[in-house]
């Protein structure tokens, strides 16, 4: 069942400062969203510092427009996450991080190769990389969503990684899982 508005922003807040609490993101970079209804997402507000996120903060866009209420911008990245829910009826909550170990995999280009049989499960066997494209634009959002496909998430050539699920819990869960399998990948090579 979806969340209010009320719950989702409260929620969203909750998210945004365990994001920056976990290192998942760096400074004001990343993002988190969830979808209200068919019309109607709410998304972080654009260059603000998660660690001080409030609910009030949370900015209401129109999936199908981009059209958003108030004088603060969403976040710059708001066409991937209506990319993302037009294409993925499914998806209910989106989270964009800048994790340390998913940008060493969005730096070269590569895919993520889950080797631990206990993440499989959760978020496939393999999380694809999308090709790159400037932030912030529809050919980002596009490349995201084709990368993406129907899994749980990819890695953004030059840029993050983003994960989505049934809510923000499971977005945010599947947004550790990777960064936890994209350590293990480095580290298992790193010590060899």
């Amino acid at each position: 069942m979806p969340l209010s508005e009320e719950e989702a922003r409260n929620v969203m807040a909750e998210y945004g400062r365990k994001l920056a609490r976990t290192g998942l993101v760096q400074g004001t970079w990343g993002n988190i969203s969830v979808r209200l209804d068919d019309k109607y997402m709410l998304c972080t507000p654009s260059g603000t510092d998660y660690a001080r996120t409030q609910p009030e903060d949370m900015i209401k866009v129109e999936i199908k427009t981009l059209k958003y209420e108030g004088d603060v911008k969403p976040t710059s990245e708001k066409n991937m996450h209506q990319a993302i829910y037009l294409a993925r009826p499914d998806v209910q909550a989106i989270v964009h991080t800048h994790s340390k170990y998913a940008c060493v995999f969005a730096a070269a280009e590569m895919p993520l190769e889950v080797e631990e049989e206990e993440l499989v499960p959760e978020i496939g066997q393999v999380i694809d990389c999308s090709s790159y494209a400037l932030s912030g634009t529809s050919k980002l959002a596009r490349n995201v969503v084709k990368a993406m496909k129907d899994g749980v998430g990819c890695i953004i050539a030059h840029h993050g990684m983003v994960a989505c699920g049934q809510n923000i819990e499971e977005a945010y869960s599947r947004c550790e899982k990777i960064e936890q399998a994209a350590e293990r990948y480095i580290n298992k090579r790193w010590e060899k």
